[in-house]
């Protein structure tokens, strides 16, 4: 970086405007073009331990290649198709019954502005009976055009991934081989990567995976496990509480949950205090009382699991959600305070200084 201020000023705007077109024109396609490539990567990285050990006990290297592979491949496609399954029975069901679901929301949402102005009857007199019947009739047709098109929407994606069937073929024949090449020569093409590199360039590189990656590959390992038992944790409590679609509602707010803004509260609260208004008390307190279990958990295995925070200055990380969420959406709002943290850490391993740090008092 230059030692003039302005020029390093330009020069970091001049990374953004460039990082965000790279982002949003570029990087998508590179994906979708790479995408069995990448996959195969991950699979490569994940079996890769297995390997090694294997060869430590004398194992031929494609030996040792086969049976790693078949068992990851397995615990793989072994779960993805238990989840999908799942998913997928579930969902129909849900298609099923929703017209008969979107029948009875106008008397649900009803009986809770009726229950609602029994309770604020002897605190404001100034509601009007018209505006609150106005504000049922916009609730309604608000949820009716929120539902009814999602659900076009996955009856869509059905028929779309039906009708992809030559594509997914390819993809997986694809994916298998590079699976299949990457694990058995991993190091050979590893070091001829490395190869086409300069010395200093291939250094810089080096010390960008071990401060920057490793930080992101904790960061994400931490959130996969406190997702999945927050999962386990919801779909246990649901099928206690013999709530239907246990599976589905599980898996969707445990996605909610990797997000700092919603969480499980976001869902379990709301939803606890709508129960409690129509009448089911169980199902109000039951639904607090998992949404406090949850909460407990978390407070006491995350620092454990987490083996190093965010290490960003609070108003840091919140300014850049907002602005991954306006720029990217939900993936941004996920995704930038987390490049933030690989720019923190590249900076702390002296790669290059963008600021002036200080210690806050």
């Amino acid at each position: 970086m230059p030692e003039n201020k302005h020029l390093r000023f330009l020069l970091v705007v001049a990374y953004i405007v460039i990082g965000y077109f790279f982002v949003m024109n570029i990087l998508p396609n590179l994906i979708a073009i790479f995408l069995p490539f990448l996959c195969a990567l991950a699979v490569a990285l994940i079996t890769r331990p297995m390997v090694v050990f294997l060869k430590k006990l004398k194992f031929p290297n494609v030996l040792a290649t086969a049976f790693s592979l078949c068992i990851v491949l397995a615990l793989v496609f072994g779960v993805l198709y238990a989840v999908v399954n799942r998913v997928v029975t579930e969902l129909s069901l849900l298609s099923r019954q929703l017209p008969s679901i979107m029948a009875s929301m106008p008397a649900t949402i009803e009986s809770i502005m009726e229950k609602w102005r029994n309770f604020s009857a002897g605190f404001n007199h100034e509601f009007s009976i018209i505006d609150i019947n106005a504000a049922i009739e916009e609730i309604t047709a608000s949820l009716t055009s929120f539902i009814m098109p999602a659900t076009q929407k996955i009856l869509n994606a059905a028929t779309g991934i039906a009708s992809s069937l030559p594509h997914i073929l390819i993809f997986t024949v694809t994916f298998l081989f590079c699976s299949v090449f990457l694990v058995k020569d991993y190091d050979f093409i590893m070091q001829s990567i490395a190869n086409q590199f300069p010395e200093k360039v291939m250094g810089h590189m080096l010390q960008v995976k071990k401060y920057a990656f490793s930080a992101l590959g904790k960061y994400l390992k931490g959130m996969a496990i406190i997702m999945l038992i927050t999962f386990f944790e919801l779909f246990v409590g649901f099928t206690i509480l013999n709530i239907q679609y246990a599976f589905l509602l599980a898996l969707i707010i445990s996605f909610l949950d990797a997000l700092p803004a919603i969480g499980t509260g976001g869902v379990l609260v709301p939803w606890s205090i709508v129960s409690l208004i129509l009448g089911d008390i169980r199902l109000g307190v039951s639904l607090l009382v998992l949404y406090i279990i949850i909460l407990v958990v978390r407070q006491f295995i995350e620092p454990k699991i987490m083996s190093s925070t965010l290490g960003t200055y609070p108003i840091i990380t919140v300014l850049g959600m907002y602005a991954g969420y306006r720029l990217f959406g939900v993936l941004g709002l996920i995704g930038m305070p987390i490049l933030v943290t690989i720019i923190v850490y590249m900076q702390r391993a002296g790669l290059f200084t963008i600021w002036k740090t200080q210690t806050p008092k």
